[in-house]
């Protein structure tokens, strides 16, 4: 119909928080497009840099990634051996496009560096323990959101992380029944008085929980005798 948006080949992405730690990425090529590849795998797992030449960049921070001459027309196929992402950022599509069908026939996942592959790679925002990730179809929408989201996330959001990542232990100990723990969790993020203590002082955010629970709870809470319970404040 005219007018209408068609979106039949629009494939959706599942949007993934993965452990890197112990995964490699391999990055084929070595100028500026392989070095801003390289600074944002390297603050999550290990990688691999392998190009005829690299930029000073690169060079310069050889400890954060390691790097391996070899001639990428001759043979790349080996270095695709046991990689998790491959990221061919070379300045040869030819090659690139090699070197992304080899690593899809290996099962390797592919991250271009133009256009849509298998792996995209989201606009990250990361204050403290909260990380939010952004994707649209449309880059300026996504600076857009961005810019928008990190007015918004306060300190008092990365305050509200700590204290419900320092209660969950406590929460599960005490209340086995999820929907307990969440019923809970709900009441203190929707509590003004814990947002207002949350700029005062930790402490006396962290005690103010345990006016949330129902007595029965309260009882199992205080039944323990851990120096680091709910209602001792430590």
């Amino acid at each position: 119909m005219a007018g209408s948006d068609d979106h039949s080949s629009y494939r959706p992405l599942l949007p993934l928080y993965l452990d890197m730690s112990h995964r490699r990425v391999v990055i084929f090529g070595g100028g500026r497009v392989a070095e801003r590849k390289a600074a944002l795998f390297s603050d999550y797992g290990p990688v691999q840099v392998v190009s005829q030449s690299f930029t000073p960049a690169l060079l310069a921070s050889k400890d954060r990634w390691e790097l391996t001459e070899c001639d990428l027309r001759a043979d790349f196929k080996r270095y695709l051996q046991g990689a998790f992402i491959a990221v061919p950022a070379t300045s040869n599509t030819q090659l690139n496009r090699s070197i992304e069908e080899e690593a899809v026939r290996m099962g390797v996942l592919v991250n271009r560096v133009e256009g849509r592959g298998e792996v995209v790679v989201p606009s990250i925002i990361r204050k403290g323990q909260i990380s939010i990730a952004i994707s649209t179809e449309a880059p300026g929408l996504t600076r857009y959101l961005r810019l928008r989201l990190e007015e918004e996330l306060t300190e008092d959001y990365q305050g509200m992380a700590r204290l419900l990542s320092r209660l969950r232990p406590e929460l599960k100990e005490a209340l086995p029944r999820q929907v307990d723990r969440a019923r809970v969790i709900r009441s203190i993020l929707e509590d003004e008085e814990v947002w207002r203590l949350l700029g005062v002082s930790n402490e006396k955010a962290y005690m103010r929980p345990r006016s949330h629970a129902c007595q029965d709870e309260r009882d199992s809470l205080d039944a323990g005798d851990s120096p680091h319970r709910l209602h001792r404040g430590d």
